[in-house]
């Protein structure tokens, strides 16, 4: 049971959400890994970078299995990013470090760089790695006009990849007048036949106790993994 799991835009809170399903999963008995192929835009602690998304995972379940295969510092698209600090991504490399993570782990989420079509080295890209690790995907997108539009291309192009979509989750969900906007969930389902399978509102507040209730009560983590789990059927 693995995820590739990717968004419409930076900010759509795709790490908050992949690291709230890993950490909820480990609560229901799963042993989860969390991979970061590339992680750009990195911070500075003592003249190296450090992924902020792993660090931001481990605040919220520090048993989960964490890995990162390149750090860049450099806010760009990786493969701009590794230019511009003379590296290379190895594709091998990445798959290798993926594969020896599922090797201790029941589920890896796998959080992309961006969306299915970021670039990753000169020869791959996001949607390439998908593919080249088999597995299914999982789209996060922010409530807006803009992210219906791009959901549908990024359906579109995983289908044409022979990717399998689990399901959609609409993150930063607001009640509005907006006809567009209240009706995301439905255009998005009728429109990309794929589940709309969370729905979370605004967080004022992160802890982990409180992602995991909100990912228990929001998300429908069935569907996505395509699993009977034995503890949310008590």
């Amino acid at each position: 049971m693995n995820l590739y799991v990717v968004s419409d835009k930076q900010g759509s809170g795709k790490t908050l959400i992949t690291a709230g399903i890993a950490a909820t999963m480990q609560s229901l008995g799963y042993s989860v890994g969390y991979y970061k192929p590339i992680q750009t835009g990195a911070f500075s602690q003592s003249n190296f970078g450090t992924s902020q998304d792993i660090t931001f995972v481990k605040k919220i379940d520090p048993n989960l299995n964490t890995v990162v295969s390149y750090v860049l510092k450099t806010d760009a698209f990786p493969y701009l990013a590794a230019q511009n600090e003379k590296t290379v991504i190895q594709p091998e490399i990445l798959v290798k470090d993926f594969l020896t993570l599922r090797k201790t782990s029941e589920i890896v989420m796998v959080e992309s760089c961006g969306g299915l079509l970021t670039p990753y080295s000169e020869n791959m890209r996001s949607i390439d790695f998908a593919q080249a690790l088999q597995t299914d995907v999982l789209i996060v997108v922010e409530q807006s006009t803009e992210g219906f539009e791009k959901v549908l291309m990024m359906v579109e192009s995983a289908r044409h990849a022979g990717l399998n979509v689990r399901g959609i989750i609409i993150n930063k969900f607001i009640k509005t007048d907006d006809l567009n906007l209240k009706n995301l969930p439905a255009l998005l389902e009728a429109y990309s036949g794929i589940p709309v399978v969370g729905i979370v509102g605004c967080l004022p507040k992160i802890t982990p106790s409180g992602l995991i209730d909100t990912v228990l009560h929001s998300i429908d983590l069935e569907t996505i993994f395509g699993v009977k789990i034995p503890k949310l059927s008590r």
